[in-house]
């Protein structure tokens, strides 16, 4: 297994239709990365339970005080997207990732995930987003508009 570059973009609200739209445009054939979701996540006391993404998606649009990870693995091998990633902010926003191959040669070529970010960033009309490398996001909108600052500093 390769490194990857994880690239994000934040947006400013809580949609399932959107996030369903994202998921089909950047990765139309798709897995979830797991069968159980816990509210909050990784309780040993949750107070819901749900089965799968979609009925998960539908609670966080309208409950915004919780927060949560979802994943999803491509299953096109030939798609340069290998995971998808949708993060409900614990101040009620929602952070769009996919996850690509990062070309770790050492010659520093990044287009694969540059072309990926301008992808994402026209896909949702925003400015903001940025590039990190196996690690998962900032968790609020403010921490995401520094963390972009900082790195087009």
């Amino acid at each position: 297994m390769g490194y990857l570059a994880d690239i994000y973009v934040i947006q400013k609200f809580r949609s399932k239709v959107k996030a369903i739209e994202f998921l089909n445009h950047f990765l139309p054939l798709r897995t979830e990365s797991t069968d159980e979701y816990l509210i909050p996540q990784y309780s040993d006391n949750p107070i819901k339970e749900f089965n799968n993404a979609n009925d998960l998606m539908t609670f966080l649009e309208s409950n915004s005080e919780h927060h949560q990870s979802i994943y999803w693995r491509n299953t096109d091998e030939n798609n340069p997207n290998k995971h998808g990633m949708i993060f409900y902010t614990k101040d009620g926003n929602t952070i769009f990732g996919i996850s690509r191959n990062a070309d770790m040669s050492g010659n520093l070529n990044t287009s694969n995930e540059d072309e990926c970010l301008k992808e994402m960033k026209a896909f949702f009309n925003t400015d903001l987003g940025y590039i990190n490398y196996e690690n998962p996001p900032v968790e609020t909108y403010d921490e995401f508009v520094k963390t972009v600052n900082k790195l087009n500093e």
